[in-house]
């Protein structure tokens, strides 16, 4: 029995020597990552380690309708972001980027904002954590909003402009931007979505989706080499159009085909490497009103990982447990495993949902799975927060780190979230894991596994926060252990036998 973290070395009977080691610790590239398919499918690192991508949401190099002049859309980001986000134990990030600041002519490829979503990737890798790059869009685009002076008819309200395709890119028939209900059910936003799925041409004549397509393909180029890209989100919450069962099916999945032979392309090109690609869901996914998703002969590439935003007991009426068991269902018919492309609850008082996000931590960890929470930092001016197009905003910006609006000040990362978002885990376990519980009030956490696949047995990595740091360790089938500080907190390193289980408290 060992008991504290800080004296693990001196009290464990096989620690004379200390683990390898492992490329995660090393300095020098992230090792890169890759998924495996079929029943045991998970995220590994080069070493055969299971890898669960626990992240937050960085929305900062967005790009995002501005409602009120006098609030900006966005926090500005900066390498200090990274510093927190890893202190607070996260190990990767999903970075939102934008097609319409990528492409803001047809054709164009802006260096400029490439080079801010690079310097992104640079201080993430400061602070050994991988990205995702996700090409993000809400109700298709930031040139759907409701133009001043216009009077909606009975039942509708005007809408936000929002972000993702560019305004040349958005072909609404001159139909209304007014909502009868949610974003996405304005007729204009509808009627692009549709012209996007056909691919209707553009003014230079190609087609809007395939201007998507090639940028993917651009990005990717840039990113081909970089193991911090864990990898590639092919497209946020896709929306539906006139036809919705086809459109988030047989279309979606056409799409992706031509986004994934686009990206494995340019890696091969840039002399690079194949990265994950992640592809999620419709948006009627994501608010448990469909579950219709392409089917798995969209690709017959096998580097891919599910990525629904569970948005149960928050946005979406189903239970947690329901909405992990439809992300189950999906995974399994597709061979594939899951990571929650985003989570999260926001009421006005955090301690309000300590319950919901308790239940959704514990089934986050019953399924051995990673995901990115919702948000880190949102602006005042964030279409999320500024709710019309008059700019009027909510008392509080519900990120995890909170603002009160308008002002933007800053009121800190309240601990009904903070405390669960940084329980101690798993950063890469030799072989598959088995069982996980880990409890963000208390510190108790359990991990089993079993060796498989000749993962490297030494590669072993645990997080504990600073706060659990004098808690007992036990270990069983677990050799050569070692307490380090990273950032503050305590990473846990061994060497596993083919069968091994750590218990913390």
């Amino acid at each position: 029995m060992i008991r504290t973290l800080a004296v693990a070395a001196a009290l464990v009977a096989s620690l004379v020597t200390v683990p390898a080691a492992h490329a995660a610790d090393r300095p020098g590239p992230l090792p890169r990552l890759h998924a495996t398919h079929g029943s045991t499918a998970a995220v590994r690192d080069t070493s055969g380690a299971q890898v669960l991508l626990r992240a937050v949401n960085v929305n900062q190099v967005g790009e995002y309708f501005q409602a009120n002049p006098d609030l900006p859309p966005t926090v500005p980001l900066t390498e200090d972001d990274f510093r927190d986000i890893a202190r607070l134990g996260f190990n990767s990030v999903r970075l939102i980027v934008s097609w319409s600041a990528l492409e803001p002519t047809p054709g164009a490829y802006d260096e400029a904002y490439v080079a801010r979503i690079k310097q992104a990737v640079k201080w993430a890798a400061a602070y050994r954590l991988y990205v995702v790059l996700d090409m993000h869009q809400d109700a298709y685009g930031i040139a759907v909003d409701t133009p001043d002076g216009v009077t909606c008819p009975q039942g509708t309200n005007p809408n936000n402009g929002w972000d993702g395709a560019p305004a040349w890119a958005t072909i609404t028939d001159g139909e209304s931007t007014c909502t009868p209900g949610e974003r996405e059910q304005a007729p204009a936003v509808i009627h692009a979505w549709q012209h996007f799925y056909d691919d209707t041409p553009a003014e230079d004549g190609v087609g809007v989706q395939t201007h998507l397509v090639r940028t993917w393909g651009r990005l990717a180029a840039d990113f081909a080499r970089s193991s911090t890209v864990a990898g590639f989100d092919l497209l946020n919450e896709p929306g539906f159009g006139l036809d919705s069962t086809t459109n988030i099916t047989t279309d979606l999945g056409a799409f992706y085909g031509r986004a994934i032979k686009a990206i494995r392309a340019a890696e091969k090109k840039a002399g690079g490497f194949s990265h994950i690609v992640f592809w999620e869901p419709s948006v009627l996914w994501s608010a448990g009103l469909s579950r219709g998703v392409p089917a798995p002969s969209f690709t017959k590439d096998k580097n891919l990982v599910f990525a629904p935003h569970i948005y149960s007991e928050s946005l979406s009426d189903d239970s947690i447990p329901e909405g992990f068991a439809a992300a189950r269902t999906v995974a399994q018919k597709h061979g594939v495993t899951v990571w929650g492309g985003e989570w999260g609850f926001w009421p006005e008082e955090p301690v309000d949902a300590s319950d919901k996000i308790e239940r959704y931590a514990a089934a986050e960890d019953a399924a051995a799975w990673g995901g990115a929470w919702w948000d880190w930092k949102q602006a005042c001016g964030d279409p999320h927060v500024a709710h019309a197009p008059d700019g009027e905003t909510s008392p509080v910006s519900g990120s995890l780190v909170r603002y009160s609006c308008p002002d933007q000040t800053e009121l800190g990362i309240d601990p009904a979230f903070g405390d669960v978002l940084s329980r101690p885990a798993p950063r890469a376990v030799p072989g598959t894991i088995v069982k996980l519980t880990s409890d963000g009030r208390t510190g108790k956490f359990e991990l089993a596994g079993v060796r498989t696949g000749g993962a490297e047995r030494c590669a072993l990595r645990v997080f504990v926060p600073k706060r659990f740091a004098e808690l007992k360790v036990r270990t069983r089938g677990i050799s050569k252990v070692k307490a380090t500080k990273r950032y503050g907190n305590v990473v846990l390193k061994g060497c596993v036998s083919d069968s091994f289980s750590l218990r913390i408290g």
